[in-house]
């Protein structure tokens, strides 16, 4: 057991290495040694005025990304400030206080430690997740370097790009799955079911999963404990509606698979109208595949589960409630990309490539695989701009 845990703290140590040395490439080429330029703000987005808009580096990017509004809660959690004004959605955003308000905690508010804090923390939930991978791989009689693979999620590989807060509910996601492969909760389980609906609000379908993972084992006090565990953040979002208002987006659904199905006919049909040009309407096909492939094996689980007598494990549970809430989300803005839609179902991609490492069923690694040559093509852009400016 000794020499699992040292083989796994290796991996996620060279694994984080790898993601510190993206940022500071990042930081010194993209973003003229800028660190809040990770963050993604864009050239024409409203910012407060003072010292934080006067030192903000500000990308080509007209929108920039939703970084920018995480950095702005970072600074001013409670809206003491003013700083709501300036987000686009706030009640949709501060519901996700995790990271930002994390990172405004442990630097005392002080503007000026925010931000690297914010940035320290994405790097904590690298090797914590790289850990729990690399564990969650040895304990399954595979090699401990899988953990490398942690960078490979969509999540993961857009939260180091654009500093969003996605990255720490994919480790999360796999610290749970780690968690109920032992047979018994520990307190450090309870302390991820805690964070994860804080850190994004489709955390509670972890929580969802995790409490039906017991209950079908007729273990309902771990169930409940489960369960009382999605309090500080329903306690949250209920200050948040309390102090914003309401957001009129139309996100879900009145009918399952209608907001997939309506892009994937729009982006078959035109698809450099969709995506762009060339590779990046390729690459965003080839993801998009991966998503259906997704909810092909959601259904095949489920069929198979229910029919067949097999037992409901924490992956598949994961996988069904993922599926279940993908299929009813109407946002186009959320489908139009890999960026979006790739770092959103995370945990389903998570679950999924679980499976394919406990079972030894390479297919369902296949939606995670699909969506790589996309955020490897993302990568590789900004590689090749940062060239050229140097140069």
């Amino acid at each position: 057991m000794l020499k699992y845990r040292s083989c796994s703290i290796l991996v996620a140590a060279a694994t984080t290495a790898l993601a510190l040395t993206w940022l500071v490439a990042d930081v010194e080429v993209m973003n003229a040694g800028h660190l809040s330029g990770l963050f993604y703000v864009g050239a024409n987005a409203a910012l407060p005025a003072g010292a934080l808009a006067d030192h903000i580096y500000r990308v080509s990017d007209e929108r920039g990304y939703d970084g920018q509004f995480y950095y702005l809660i970072a600074h001013d959690p409670l809206n003491r400030r003013g700083f709501l004004a300036y987000v686009d959605t706030p009640r949709y955003r501060w519901r996700r206080i995790g990271l930002p308000g994390l990172a405004y905690v442990l630097a005392f508010g002080n503007d000026i430690w925010i931000d690297p804090v914010y940035v320290a923390l994405e790097l904590m939930f690298v090797f914590l997740g790289a850990y729990w991978l690399s564990a969650y791989a040895s304990r399954n009689q595979r090699s401990a370097v899988w953990g490398l693979a942690f960078l490979l999620i969509p999540a993961v590989a857009v939260s180091l790009d654009r500093m969003t807060i996605d990255l720490p509910l994919a480790a999360l996601s796999i610290a749970l799955l780690l968690h109920a492969s032992r047979g018994k909760p520990h307190w450090s389980a309870h302390a991820a079911l805690i964070a994860a609906p804080l850190v994004r609000e489709t955390g509670i379908l972890l929580i969802l999963a995790w409490c039906a993972f017991w209950a079908l084992r007729k273990h309902f006090r771990y169930a409940l404990a489960g369960a009382a565990c999605a309090l500080p953040a329903v306690g949250w979002w209920l200050f948040v509606a309390l102090h914003t208002t309401p957001d009129r987006t139309g996100f879900l659904a009145s009918f399952p698979f209608s907001g997939v199905v309506t892009w994937t006919i729009h982006a078959m049909a035109e698809p450099i109208a969709a995506y762009g040009p060339g590779a990046d309407a390729a690459t965003e096909l080839v993801a998009l595949t991966g998503i259906w492939l997704a909810f092909a094996l959601a259904i095949y689980l489920a069929v198979k589960l229910r029919f067949h007598g097999s037992q409901w494990d924490l992956p598949e549970l994961t996988v069904v409630l993922f599926a279940a809430f993908a299929s009813l989300i109407a946002y186009q803005d959320i489908w139009a990309s890999l960026y979006g839609i790739g770092r959103t179902l995370s945990p389903l991609l998570v679950a999924l490539a679980a499976i394919a490492l406990r079972d030894r069923r390479p297919l369902f690694a296949g939606p995670l695989l699909l969506a790589v040559p996309r955020i490897a093509l993302q990568f590789a852009a900004e590689i090749k701009v940062a060239l050229l400016t140097r140069s």
